[in-house]
C-alpha cells in the first residue's frame, strides 16, 4: 500500500507554533525553500495592499493541506504568513479549529497566549464574522457564524517595522 505524500508532510506540519511557523515549515524561508518541501501550491495569487507596484504580496495555497502561505515583496519574497482551516492542525497540543467561540475563548485563556481583542468584522451582507487578535503572537483567529474557521499568523515583530525572523 502506497502512503499519500501529503498525509506524511502533513505530519511534520501539525504544531502552530507563534513566531516561528507551523512544524518544521519556517517564517523567512524562500520561495524556493518551501516548494523543496511542499512542492507545487494548487493555486498562486499576487496582490498588493496599495497602489505601489512595490509591495506585491504572493499567496499559495496548498488545497491537499488546508493551507496557505504568504511572501511579501518588500521582505525579499520570504514566506511572512501561514493560514490554516483544518481541525488537524495543533496550537500547544489543542485541535481548535470548529470550535464554537465561547469554547475557543476558555481554551485561549487557558493557553494564555496574551491578551485576547474580540473583533466584530461582520459584513453588511448579513454574515457574522469576528476576529480574536492575539498581539504579542502575532496570530489571529477568524470565526464565522459562531465557528473559529481559520487560524493566521506572522513572525513576531519588534516594531512596525521590524521582524524578528526565527533563527
Amino acid at each position: 500500500m502506497k502512503m499519500n505524500p501529503y498525509k506524511i508532510m502533513k505530519k511534520a506540519l501539525k504544531e502552530i507554533k507563534p513566531g516561528f511557523g507551523l512544524g518544521n515549515l519556517k517564517f523567512g524561508m524562500t520561495k524556493a525553500e518551501v516548494k523543496l518541501m511542499l512542492g507545487e501550491p494548487s493555486f498562486i495569487d499576487e496582490y498588493s495592499h496599495s497602489d505601489s507596484d512595490e509591495d506585491l504580496t504572493e499567496s499559495w495555497e496548498y488545497d491537499e493541506l488546508e493551507l496557505s502561505i504568504s511572501f511579501d515583496e518588500e521582505e525579499g519574497w520570504k514566506l511572512i504568513m501561514i493560514s490554516v482551516n483544518s481541525d488537524f492542525y495543533e496550537l500547544e497540543g489543542i485541535s481548535l479549529i470548529g470550535l464554537k467561540e465561547k469554547k475557543l475563548l476558555k481554551e485561549l485563556e487557558a493557553i494564555n497566549l496574551g491578551k485576547l481583542n474580540l473583533e466584530d468584522s461582520s459584513e453588511y451582507d448579513g454574515q457574522d464574522q469576528k476576529i480574536i487578535e492575539i498581539d504579542e503572537k502575532s496570530i489571529n483567529f477568524w470565526i464565522n457564524d459562531g465557528v473559529l474557521d481559520e487560524i493566521q499568523w506572522s513572525p513576531f515583530f519588534l516594531d512596525d517595522d521590524t521582524i524578528v525572523w526565527p533563527k
